[in-house]
């Protein structure tokens, strides 16, 4: 992978979703862009850099919002896990497989956050989290209705990343 081209559509990704945060959500529920960028990252990369990728966007997400480090961080690298674990089993450039994987780690995400919300006052005797579960599980159906398209665009693009075409070993 060029971390080159990681780091800028990394940057492009986190600013958007800050930039569109409050302006895209339908009914409290808001996509998930960082997340089709791990997904994006998982489908086509190899194993470790895949795995650091997601982290390193989960750490960069966790510094731009009130979550404590390491909560994105987490959220996305069991996202990565579970991607990078079906690479050979996908077909990476459908639009079904691309609907699948984002509403399935975004569910992930959402458990990962909800299980969070319910433990850290519980541990830290502070008050309840910013966010219902419902609106990160209806995040993440609509983050997987975008997906297919921002997906589709990001595999048009993935040489650009030095992924090579499936077939041999990377």
């Amino acid at each position: 992978m060029r971390w080159l081209a990681y780091l800028i559509l990394a940057y492009l990704a986190l600013g958007v979703q800050l930039a569109l945060s409050g302006y895209v959500e339908i009914g409290g529920a808001a996509p998930n862009l960082i997340l089709l960028v791990v997904i994006f990252l998982a489908v086509n990369a190899p194993r470790e850099q895949a795995l650091l990728g997601a982290f390193l966007l989960g750490l960069m997400q966790d510094m731009l919002t009130l979550h404590p480090i390491g909560t994105w961080a987490v959220a996305y690298g069991l996202v990565a896990m579970f991607v990078v674990s079906m690479q050979e089993v996908v077909y990476r450039d459908h639009p079904l497989t691309h609907f699948s994987l984002a509403l399935l780690g975004g569910i992930l995400c959402g458990v990962v956050l909800t299980f969070h919300e319910w433990v850290y006052p519980l541990l830290h005797g502070k008050g309840a989290g910013q966010g219902g579960a419902v609106s990160l599980f209806a995040g993440a159906l609509y983050t997987a209705v975008l997906a297919p398209i921002v997906l589709g665009i990001l595999q048009r693009m993935k040489t650009t990343f030095g992924f090579r075409r499936r077939g041999g070993a990377q």
